[in-house]
């Protein structure tokens, strides 16, 4: 299987410590396509959706490309043969369609859609990861397992997956790759991590977690950026904060028919 990776970036000069982490303790040929995503180098916001859109379809175009991994900017992996790693995961099980190196065992409230709406209910569960700082997010974990969706930072998918391949079925059929769907949706940032949860679970694909050492600084991929900030705001009237509340609406609505998940 061969790996390459997609990544956006509002500032690639900050970003290049942890992008050449990825390649640094790889021990296959990789190569990071970096989509500008506004900020010092002068590329024009796009949003942390559309961006990864365009460089996963980007991606896709190369017909020998077999998994692809959406990483965050600011994700320092630690780990020597990471990429190994993940490719042996995704050989052994056949269905998993989605992997990454945090994830939760649950997806939305139990009394989602028979209460009144909350954002809040659409939170995760029992999250596991083998970050530097695990214990401050979840609980530390070096065993691999299916979960219910992945923190946004690490998005590892088949190609199938990230092509709309559907499994499950008498027959696999084809429907919307899993960004354009979430772009088309009208996702920009927040709320995607557990969207492509949902998407995975309604194409009949399973989503792993793949304990990894590893360090997410958090919050420089988009959100920690003064541009970004002042770009949301040209977005929605409430700036990011706005683009929040909006992306859980819209995943409230859209999802109805795969949450709430539990593995």
């Amino acid at each position: 299987m061969r790996l390459q990776i997609v990544t956006a970036s509002t500032n690639i000069a900050r970003a290049k410590a942890c992008i050449d982490s990825w390649t640094q303790h790889a021990t296959t040929p990789i190569k990071v396509l970096i989509v500008g995503n506004g900020g010092a180098e002068g590329h024009p916001y796009l949003g942390t959706v559309p961006a990864f859109r365009l460089g996963v379809d980007r991606l896709l175009a190369e017909p020998d490309v077999d998994l692809i991994a959406c990483l965050h900017d600011d994700l320092l992996i630690e780990e020597d043969g990471w990429d190994e790693k993940v490719i042996r995961y995704f050989a052994r099980y056949p269905a998993m369609g989605l992997a990454g190196f945090g994830g939760a065992k649950s997806l939305g409230a139990h009394d989602l859609y028979t209460m009144p709406y909350g954002p809040m209910q659409l939170a995760r569960g029992g999250f596991r990861s083998d970050l530097v700082d695990a214990e401050v997010h979840g609980l530390r974990s070096l065993l691999p397992e299916p979960v219910a969706c992945l923190d946004g930072f690490s998005q590892i998918g088949r190609r199938e997956f990230w092509l709309g391949v559907s499994e499950g079925f008498d027959g696999a059929k084809l429907s919307t790759r899993p960004w354009t769907e979430l772009e088309r949706l009208g996702i920009i940032h927040h709320g995607y991590d557990g969207m492509l949860g949902c998407l995975a679970k309604r194409y009949g694909w399973q989503t792993w977690y793949i304990p990894m050492r590893c360090k997410h600084y958090g919050g420089q991929t988009a959100v920690g950026d003064a541009g970004y900030q002042e770009w949301a705001k040209t977005k929605h009237p409430e700036g990011d904060h706005g683009l929040w509340q909006q992306a859980h609406t819209i995943w409230y609505d859209a999802f109805k028919d795969v949450l709430p998940i539990r593995v």
